[in-house]
C-alpha cells in the first residue's frame, strides 16, 4: 500500500479536494467583510461618524468595479448606493451583518458536508483495500493471525481516518485562511494589536505541538495495547474448554486484569497531559483579549484607535482561537 497517507488521499480524491478548496477560497472575502461590518455599525450606525445633524444622509452599498481606477484611470460605479439617515443606516448595517452570518454559515455547511462525503467514500475504499490485502496472505500466515486483532484494525482503528481524510487538505486551507484573514484584519485596524496577536499565536503554534508529541506517542501505545487485549480475549473464547479443563480461570483473570491495568495507566497519563495542554492553550487564547482590552483601551482613550475599530478587533480575535486550535490539532 501507499506508505504516505497524504499521497494516498491526494491520488484518490484530487478532483473533490480541489472543488472543496475552491469553495474555501470563495468564502474568505465574505468572512473578511463580516469582520469589518461591526466596526461600521459602531462608528457610523451608533456613534454617527459622518452625520452632522438630523436629516443628514450617507451612502450605503455603493458598488465600484474592482481595479477600475488602475485599468481605466477612473472609478466605474456599478451601483450608486442608497442615501440613508443614521437610524436607517444602523438597521441596514445590522441586517448586512446578519446576511453575512448566514452566508458564512452556508459556506461552512457546504464545505463540511462535502468533507464528510469525501471522508466516508475514502474510508470505504481504504477498508476494502485492507480486506483485499488479507486475501493475498498465504494460508500459513493467516493461521498465525488473531481474527479479533485484524477485525479491530479494519473496523475500528481506521474509523478516525474517515474524518482526517476529509480534513487533510481542506481544513488547513480553510482554518489557515480564516486565521490569516482575521490577522490581516487586525493588522489593518492597529499594527501593534496585530503584532501582539501574531506573537501569541506564534507561541501557541510552536509550543503546543511540542507538548503534544508525548500524547501522540501514548495514543499509539494505547491503541496497540487495546488491539492486543482484543486478540487475547479472542484466544480466551476459542480456548475456553481448555481453560476450564485445566482450572486456569484465576490465572486468566489475573492476566486480563494486568492488561487492563496497563491500559488504565496509559489512558490516565494521556488525560493528564492532554488537559494540561488544553489549559495552557486556553490561557494563551484568553491572554490576548486581556491585552486588547488594556492596551487597545489605552489607545482608544488617547485617540490613536477609534472605539469601532477596537470592537471589531476584539470581535475578529474572538473567531481566531478556534481555527488556530483546530489547525494545531
Amino acid at each position: 500500500m501507499e506508505p504516505n497517507l497524504f499521497k494516498y488521499i491526494w491520488r484518490h480524491s484530487k478532483r473533490e479536494q480541489l472543488a472543496i478548496l475552491l469553495l474555501v477560497v470563495l468564502s474568505l472575502p465574505f468572512y473578511f467583510v463580516s469582520l469589518s461590518v461591526p466596526k461600521d455599525i459602531v462608528n457610523t450606525g451608533i456613534v454617527g461618524q459622518g452625520y452632522e445633524g438630523p436629516g443628514d444622509t450617507q451612502t450605503f452599498f455603493k458598488i465600484d468595479l474592482p481595479f477600475s481606477e488602475t485599468l481605466f484611470g477612473e472609478a466605474i460605479t456599478l451601483f450608486d448606493g442608497l442615501q440613508l439617515e443614521q437610524e436607517a443606516m444602523l438597521l441596514a448595517l445590522s441586517f448586512s451583518f446578519l446576511a453575512l452570518v448566514i452566508v458564512n454559515g452556508l459556506f461552512k455547511f457546504q464545505i463540511n458536508t462535502a468533507k464528510g462525503r469525501l471522508g466516508e467514500r475514502m474510508l470505504r475504499r481504504l477498508r476494502f483495500e485492507l480486506a483485499d490485502r488479507l486475501l493475498r496472505f498465504r494460508i500459513v500466515s493467516l493461521r498465525r493471525m488473531k481474527g479479533a486483532e485484524v477485525a479491530t484494525m479494519v473496523k475500528d482503528e481506521v474509523e478516525p481516518l474517515g474524518g482526517f481524510i476529509g480534513d487533510a487538505f481542506v481544513t488547513p486551507a480553510f482554518l489557515g485562511g480564516q486565521a490569516l484573514t482575521a490577522m490581516a484584519f487586525i493588522m489593518v485596524q492597529s499594527i501593534w494589536l496585530g503584532f501582539i496577536a501574531g506573537a501569541i499565536v506564534l507561541v501557541q503554534a510552536l509550543l503546543i505541538p511540542k507538548l503534544r508529541k508525548r500524547i501522540l506517542a501514548l495514543g499509539r501505545q494505547r491503541q496497540l495495547t487495546a488491539r492486543a487485549l482484543a486478540g487475547r480475549i479472542s484466544e480466551l473464547l476459542e480456548g475456553a474448554t481448555e481453560v476450564h479443563a485445566n482450572d486456569a480461570t484465576h490465572w486468566e483473570r489475573a492476566e486480563i486484569s494486568s492488561r487492563l491495568g496497563r491500559i488504565f495507566g496509559i489512558r490516565f497519563e494521556i488525560f493528564r497531559r492532554k488537559f494540561f495542554v488544553k489549559f495552557l492553550n486556553n490561557f494563551l487564547s484568553q491572554l490576548t483579549p486581556f491585552i486588547f482590552y488594556s492596551v487597545g483601551g489605552l489607545l482608544a482613550l488617547r485617540g490613536s484607535l477609534d472605539i469601532g475599530a477596537l470592537v471589531a478587533v476584539i470581535a475578529a480575535y474572538k473567531d481566531l482561537p478556534g481555527p488556530v486550535r483546530d489547525l494545531i490539532n
